[in-house]
């Protein structure tokens, strides 16, 4: 019994081995240098200041934005490639307190789309589009509400 065990063991390890992807195959072409067209993971979030003092909602509970913010839970966040063509859409996920002195209310969102381009547009619904870099996606998408009511990066 314990040399068909090992037997088991010592076949299932190989099976792993096999898989795991480390080996190289000299046959196989370099990877491209050109961008996957599968998918391109967009997350990030959106803010608006809630105070300068540390005072208001509890780092972690749920928020709402000041009166005059255009930032809501449920607006819309589009990503267009640089024909303008809709790749994909989210809403903001409901606003989350953080920050220690200057608190702010937190929309998050996170969504895939088509990896094909090399720029993008995304538009938070209420605010004119902003173009992004795909380097830019990959570090993740935080911008501001500002005093002015625009959107800051």
């Amino acid at each position: 019994m314990r040399k068909l065990w090992a037997c088991g063991l010592a076949l299932g390890m190989a099976g792993l081995v096999g898989c795991s992807g480390t080996g190289e195959d000299s046959k196989e072409a370099a990877p491209s240098a050109t961008p996957s067209a599968v998918t391109l993971a967009i997350s990030g979030r959106v803010k608006v200041e809630l105070s300068t003092d540390g005072k208001g909602p509890e780092i972690g509970k749920p928020c709402t934005p000041p009166p005059g913010s255009k930032v809501k839970a449920g607006a819309e966040v589009r990503v267009t490639d640089g024909d303008g063509e809709l790749l994909g859409a989210y809403r903001l996920e409901p606003g989350v307190t953080l920050g220690s002195i200057v608190k702010s209310c937190e929309f998050g969102f996170s969504f895939k789309v088509p990896g094909a381009s090399e720029s993008y547009v995304m538009t938070v619904e209420g605010f004119p589009p902003t173009p992004y870099t795909r380097e830019d996606i990959r570090r993740g998408i935080s911008v501001w509400e500002t005093d002015q009511g625009t959107l800051s990066q």
